[in-house]
């Protein structure tokens, strides 16, 4: 069997501060273990003093408490270099300046915490960019007999055969031994979504649903079961409130 690494509603999450002060880091790691007992969550911290520091970490980074004011390189320049270099993460900016605020959105910071750190500002933003994680988790099939892994949220859409489940991509499909329902039970259930016995789509590549077929990017249509079609509009609606 392929193994399934799932993310869960919010597991295995890395979070990241970066900040030249002390009582930053602290405020911050204090906050987060409440946190993490209010929203039952798993995350891995890590500490940064420097943009520099930051910069040389080669392991993905989730969600990024990054301060706009720092030495040698401001934050607002280490995100600029992040996204140059290809890295993606949530970047929550850390502030006693509004004035900066505007630079901020230009590289892409989604939030703002101020300074001194207030514990419902930081969770607000926190739950803002967990919900933004939404099929970060990994599935690993198989491509041209070979094992591949597979980002969830890369997925637009599941089908299940005989005795195997074809798993569709933007440019290619790959394949699995798992049963549909075994797949089901380990894919993100903010994002997936059974619309047939035999198909599971991602509602991030839905366009329209109409007429019992839903629309996939790439002009793909998908049969809605009857039994399933209030269920499958109503979960559409909420996905799009909630994740777009």
């Amino acid at each position: 069997m392929e193994k399934i690494e799932n993310m869960g509603n919010i597991e295995n999450i890395h979070i990241a501060v970066c900040d030249d002060e002390e009582l930053t880091h602290r405020e911050v790691e204090e906050k987060l273990i409440e946190y993490r007992e209010s929203r039952k969550c798993v995350y891995k911290l890590s500490h940064y003093d420097s943009a520099q520091m930051l910069l040389n970490e080669t392991e993905e980074i989730h969600i990024l408490l990054l301060d706009i004011d720092m030495p040698v390189m401001d934050g607002i320049e280490a995100a600029a270099a992040l996204k140059k270099s290809g890295r993606q993460c949530n970047i929550i900016m850390l502030t006693s300046k509004r004035e900066r605020f505007k630079d901020a959105f230009k590289i892409g910071a989604t939030r703002f915490v101020t300074k001194p750190i207030e514990k419902d500002e930081l969770f607000e933003a926190l739950d803002s960019a967990v919900a933004s994680l939404a099929g970060y988790g990994t599935v690993t099939v198989k491509y041209n007999g070979e094992d591949c892994t597979v980002r969830q949220r890369d997925i637009y859409m599941v089908e299940a055969k005989r005795d195997y489940v074809k798993i569709y991509l933007k440019d290619k499909v790959c394949e699995s031994n798992h049963s549909l329902k075994d797949l089901a039970e380990n894919l993100d259930d903010r994002l997936f979504i059974y619309v047939h016995r035999s198909y599971i789509v991602n509602m991030l590549y839905v366009s329209d649903i109409k007429n019992g077929y839903v629309e996939l990017s790439g002009e793909k249509k998908v049969s809605v079961a009857r039994r399933k079609s209030k269920e499958v509009h109503q979960k559409i609606i909420e996905f799009d409130v909630n994740y777009r």
